[in-house]
């Protein structure tokens, strides 16, 4: 695994490395200025780690599963809306309640939060 960080210092890292390649049980971990290729990229703020794994990512296979993931969690926020356009409901109901929906509408990254 490599470590790409815009910090100026990779002290931040190199304490918590050892539990770090544990974890993700690295055979070695190191630090890099450039982007690699071919290898599963994770975001953590602004630093960047490729993590190559032994095995090839069926990629269509993933994309396919976002998909679906994306399309129950579009489908669940729709509901969630649904539910707070209701006057009915948002009148009736206890006021936790329509909290935990708009928190809900929150989770999903709905830019619709005025209900």
């Amino acid at each position: 695994m490599f470590c790409k960080s815009k910090r100026k210092t990779k002290n931040s890292y190199i304490s918590i490395l050892s539990i770090l390649q544990k974890q993700i049980n690295a055979e070695s971990i190191g630090f890099t200025d450039v982007s690699i290729d071919n290898n599963v990229v994770v975001n953590l703020e602004k630093d960047k780690f490729f993590i190559q794994l032994n095995q090839q990512i069926d990629k269509e296979a993933l994309k396919n599963d976002l998909l679906k993931d994306l399309e129950y969690q579009q489908k669940f926020l729709d509901s969630v809306l649904e539910k707070l356009s209701n006057e009915r409901f948002v009148q009736n109901a206890k006021p936790e309640i329509v909290a935990i929906e708009k928190k809900k509408t929150i989770r999903c990254g709905s830019k619709d939060q005025n209900n």
